[in-house]
């Protein structure tokens, strides 16, 4: 899988990797213009805050709270959020 040009910090994980409950900051989005169009529309930019709220077993969607907002994203779109997880 080949990444955009926003580096990917070190500590950053995907949105797919992430366990339920936990938040960070936006640090990276992977994808074209049309995603990111997308995301943004939904709210998530590169230095939002997100927290994972739940997922589907397998490749199902992702749900997410962003703002004050609970938003749906397909695994695949999810997978290439990548976020700077809070420690805890």
């Amino acid at each position: 899988m080949q990444r955009s040009a926003y580096a990917v910090k070190k500590q950053s994980k995907a949105l797919t990797e992430m366990k339920i409950g936990q938040s960070g900051t936006v640090a990276a989005i992977s994808g074209g213009s049309g995603m990111r169009a997308r995301l943004e529309a939904l709210g998530v930019r590169i230095g939002s805050k997100i927290t994972k709220k739940s997922a589907l077993i397998g490749l199902g969607p992702v749900i997410a709270v962003v703002g004050n907002m609970e938003i749906a994203i397909g695994y695949g779109m999810a997978s290439r959020i990548f976020v700077e997880v809070d420690e805890q």
